[in-house]
């Protein structure tokens, strides 16, 4: 199994891209330069209110067919615009 870990972020815009049919793929590159090109529909369990935003793990077999997609778990995300 060859796996490869990338950051993913899509605005609730580019959500609903794929939903009117207007995108039907997902590119990542991760940080060693690897590139991973993923049907959106396997990003659905990860869609929220926001988007899709977080690091996953992709898991191929040795011909690189998609396994399986898994999140990283991350820590919540600081809200910077808050006033102290």
């Amino acid at each position: 199994m060859i796996r490869i870990t990338v950051s993913i972020r899509l605005t609730t815009q580019q959500v609903e891209n794929y939903y009117r049919g207007r995108i039907r793929w997902v590119i990542a590159t991760a940080p060693d330069g690897r590139t991973v090109q993923l049907p959106f529909k396997v990003l659905h369990p990860f869609i929220s209110k926001n988007g899709i935003d977080g690091m996953f793990i992709i898991t191929t077999d040795q011909k690189h067919k998609f396994k399986t997609i898994d999140r990283l778990p991350t820590k919540p995300r600081q809200n910077l615009d808050a006033e102290v």
